[in-house]
């Protein structure tokens, strides 16, 4: 008897660009958002991109051809300001309440020094999560901020001073659902 396998689910990327994200991290971040936009390309996935310093700025890249000039707006530009995550995730908890992305697994990219996350905000990844949602961070970086960490189903952790963290990140992503 064969198994049907559902289709995987869209991917919401939150990716932080705060002043402190700038240089290697800022590189970082804007490489995995390109190639987690060529996974969902490649499967037909949706894909939704929530940029956050103190204030946020959301991409639908699921049609390129209407999202490429924004898309390419935020490959060009700078990171810089302070960081609030929470802007961020309480959109990406509405976007997951949308039909399209229902399914859609979560990637925070940030050096996770930031404050923590209001306790509206942890609740409401728990109630996602218990719907079937994954929420993974890739933590750019050694100075981040340990009690976030604990919301996310998995810590993918980039030292841009290690040989091995490109590879070990590379066989993380290709392990989403």
């Amino acid at each position: 008897q064969k198994t049907v396998e559902e289709p995987k689910g869209p991917f919401i990327i939150c990716i932080d660009t705060s002043g402190s994200m700038h240089g290697v991290p800022e590189a970082i971040a804007k490489a995995l958002c390109i190639a987690i936009l060529k996974v969902a390309l490649r499967d037909e996935r949706r894909c939704f991109l929530i940029s956050f310093s103190t204030q946020i700025d959301t991409i639908e890249l699921s049609n390129t051809a209407a999202s490429l000039t924004r898309l390419l707006d935020f490959l060009g530009m700078s990171f810089y300001g302070g960081t609030d995550a929470s802007p961020a995730l309480a959109t990406a908890l509405a976007q997951l309440e949308k039909e399209n992305y229902s399914r859609a697994d979560v990637i925070m990219v940030s050096d996770f020094v930031m404050p923590q996350f209001p306790e509206k905000i942890t609740r409401g990844i728990a109630k996602a999560k218990e719907r079937g949602t994954k929420f993974h961070s890739l933590v750019v970086g050694q100075g981040y901020n340990q009690v976030d960490l604990n919301a996310f189903d998995s810590n993918w952790f980039y030292d841009p001073h290690s040989a091995g963290s490109t590879l070990r990140l590379v066989q993380e992503l290709d392990k989403l659902h």
